[in-house]
């Protein structure tokens, strides 16, 4: 991924001054560190704060810590609507500040897109494909005997019995 300096660039020439509600707060006047974790979500009330009201300008800090939040969900694989109803919740930032620097990490690595949206895809089969399997596992495991038997196999494949 580039750098976030690029990335803070790429935001502000735009021609736009970038407001976001996503406000990082500061504990005992040191940053605090935000945690993304997958098991738990975020308890304490000092990481990152999402307020309507301040409209203040995003700084490069901000886009720093969104960018590597997102950068931690890309290495499990979550689609953006993943990654940012995970962020809303976990770290209580900005739907649409994590939108916007997903499109702008987007833009810049083009390339890698490409290539992770064809890597959802083939998760999303995957699970596709497991699911089928659990259920022809349990369709085997609990088969109900038809009244009419099956005719021997040919070829490892079961003729279709003929309707009378």
């Amino acid at each position: 991924m580039k750098d976030a300096r690029f990335l803070y660039s790429a935001l502000m020439k735009n021609g736009q001054e970038l407001q976001s509600s996503t406000q990082v707060s500061h504990e005992s006047q040191g940053e605090q560190k935000v945690n993304l974790s997958v098991e738990a979500p975020i308890q304490d009330s000092g990481s990152v704060s999402a307020s309507s009201n301040d409209g203040r300008k995003v700084s490069r800090q901000d886009i720093e810590l969104v960018q590597n939040l997102i950068e931690r969900c890309l290495q499990l694989y979550m689609s953006r609507d993943e990654v940012v109803k995970t962020l809303l919740t976990r770290a209580r930032i900005d739907p649409g500040f994590t939108t916007l620097v997903w499109q702008k990490l987007e833009e810049e690595n083009a390339e890698f897109f490409r290539a992770y949206y064809i890597r959802l895809k083939l998760k999303k089969q995957i699970v596709v494909f497991n699911h089928l399997l659990e259920h022809q596992y349990h369709l085997t495991k609990y088969n109900v005997h038809s009244k009419v038997p099956l005719v021997p196999m040919q070829n490892g494949i079961h003729p279709m019995a003929s309707a009378q």
